[in-house]
């Protein structure tokens, strides 16, 4: 009998991790979970309070051989923090969890994080599995072993990497999101092309024409872009830090937002702002540009542009100065570490042969984000 998921095997350094994805499989996955798990007396399933839907299913299923405890998050920004994990430790002892026991995150990046990190730090570590929701966590965030929260400076400041057990996906909790927010959830395909696979763009805009039903094609996109990289460097300290394009200006935007201009909008924002700075100052070709401007306005975008526009500038440039890559690479006061492309495919070279990443100077990063906003503005 055919089975009804596909399974992929993602490697990081010497780790592989299982990915079993299809469409309307939800209870051979969760049979497939427990069967992963073996010998597990208990599960902890931290999920998003927005797809209790969905959630209640696969709860039900494991319950059929396992006790499960479910804990609701909301997955929000002011909540991905430390004291949210605190509490997703507090609940596991509380609730009777052992080290035979395993932590399962179902939602997007937010939950997949919160859960990551508390499943990393509970008991030293305990096994963890992710079913992700969202396009963000089905297509990008779990195809990375980045567990992390925000401090009050800044966006995803505390956290560590921690390998799961397995990834599963029903790809039918995905269709079942609002077009906006499936669209917008996107960009990180979008980035995956922009930096590292510009030959999969006509796969990616055939896609967007209707991603409801194009969801295996879109997770095809952000493997097939991002596991060889995450493979060769598991940690996302050297070559595979290209996949932070569009975040350096993209996470400064989500958290002077607090969230309210989520994660893939704000990283559709970060991408035009790093072209910009590109174009100004490393000689990023005109069709280069147009080529992010292509992409990103199938992501249906606009209606951030007066919210983008309504941002706190000393907010945004306090966040740029707390952004997470800084140490990576040389540095000065009043500069921030940014991914650039000189073209299409190809990221600028770091200092020194060092990772991708140049330093740019904070008001120049501004000045971008400036034409950015005025010219979504423009466009409203």
């Amino acid at each position: 009998m055919r089975s009804p998921y596909e399974e992929l095997g993602l490697a990081f350094g010497d780790a592989m991790v299982p990915y079993l994805y299809g469409t309307d499989c939800t209870p051979a996955l969760a049979a497939a979970v427990l069967e992963r798990l073996g010998d597990v007396d208990a599960i902890l399933l931290v999920l998003d309070d927005g797809v209790r839907g969905h959630a209640d299913a696969v709860a039900a299923e494991l319950a059929r051989r396992v006790r499960v405890e479910p804990v609701a998050v909301e997955a929000a920004e002011r909540h991905k923090t430390l004291p949210t994990v605190h509490h997703l430790l507090e609940t596991a002892v509380a609730r009777g969890l052992t080290r035979r026991s395993a932590v399962v995150a179902m939602g997007g990046g937010t939950v997949g994080n919160l859960a990551g990190l508390a499943a990393a730090l509970l008991f030293r570590g305990t096994r963890l599995v992710h079913l992700p929701t969202t396009p963000v966590a089905a297509f990008d965030a779990t195809v990375s072993l980045k567990q992390g929260v925000n401090l009050s400076a800044g966006k995803n400041l505390a956290g560590t990497y921690f390998v799961p057990a397995l990834i599963a996906c029903d790809l039918a909790w995905l269709s079942t999101m609002p077009r906006h927010d499936l669209l917008t959830g996107l960009a990180e395909m979008v980035k995956n092309v922009l930096v590292a696979a510009p030959g999969l763009e006509p796969k990616l805009v055939r896609a967007l024409e209707e991603p409801r039903l194009a969801l295996r094609a879109l997770l095809e996109i952000g493997v097939e872009a991002k596991a060889p990289y995450v493979a060769a460097d598991p940690r996302e300290r050297g070559g595979a830090l290209i996949f932070e394009y569009g975040h350096t200006a993209g996470h400064a935007v989500e958290f002077v937002s607090g969230g309210a201009i989520r994660h893939g909008e704000a990283v559709a924002w970060g991408m035009l702002v790093a072209a910009e700075v590109a174009r100004r100052h490393h000689g990023l070709a005109a069709d280069d540009v147009a080529a992010h401007h292509r992409l990103v306005a199938r992501l249906d975008l606009p209606g951030a542009a007066t919210r983008l526009d309504g941002l706190g500038r000393d907010a945004i440039r306090a966040a740029l100065a707390a952004d997470n890559k800084r140490g990576y690479g040389p540095c000065a006061p009043g500069e921030v570490l940014m991914v650039l492309l000189d073209s299409v495919g190809r990221t600028v070279p770091g200092p020194a042969g060092g990772p991708p990443l140049v330093p740019v100077p904070i008001e120049a990063v501004m000045d971008a984000f400036e034409t950015v906003a005025m010219n979504a503005l423009e466009a409203v």
